[in-house]
């Protein structure tokens, strides 16, 4: 008969451990769910590309890169993508016009889009308000605002069959500490 060494854990020591440390992080999407979430990040600027990516890999989510628009709609069917960070200035085609195809697409309705820009966040929220995109991140807080913002994308985007019925009415995410309400989370 072989003996449990003692650097062994309990049965059920790993799951409090994991709850413990969900508890303490609890902007991060669950784990089971984050494996199912696939970003794709769209950015011209390699170091920005980078940077997003490094920011939801360490938030548990899978992620896709591209550095230019162009066939972004083939790799979010080909890859299930769930939502789309992408850069407003890029030389091929705005993120903001790219966003509002991407909207347009009836077929892409549960896609989540999440605009990131170095732009004033002023006018990155009402970029956001006219394109309907789910949330807005200023890449000055890019570390601490991106994978929150993807997260409520998601939620934002579940359950839902048809586009918005108009950009005006949709609500962009801030990347402010004080959200707008209808993004707040109940305490």
């Amino acid at each position: 008969m072989r003996r449990a060494s003692s650097n062994h854990r309990a049965p059920g020591q790993a799951c409090h451990l994991l709850v413990v440390w969900r508890a303490s992080h609890a902007w991060l999407p669950s784990l089971e769910r984050a494996v199912m979430i696939r970003v794709l990040v769209i950015d011209d600027d390699e170091i920005a590309r980078e940077a997003m990516r490094a920011v939801l890999v360490r938030a548990g989510f899978d992620v896709v890169e591209l550095a230019t628009p162009i066939g972004a709609t083939a790799v979010i069917k080909r890859d299930k993508i769930s939502v789309v960070a992408l850069d407003i200035n890029m030389p091929t085609i705005n993120g903001d016009k790219l966003a509002k195809l991407l909207r347009d697409n009836a077929q892409l309705s549960n896609l989540g889009i999440v605009l990131v820009s170095s732009c004033d966040i002023d006018k990155l929220s009402a970029i956001g308000e006219k394109v309907g995109a789910d949330g807005i991140v200023s890449k000055a807080k890019l570390h601490v605002a991106l994978a929150p913002a993807v997260e409520r994308a998601v939620a934002s985007r579940a359950g839902k069959t048809s586009p918005p019925p108009s950009s005006a009415g949709s609500s962009a995410a801030s990347s402010s500490s004080n959200p707008p309400p209808s993004m707040r989370r109940p305490k």
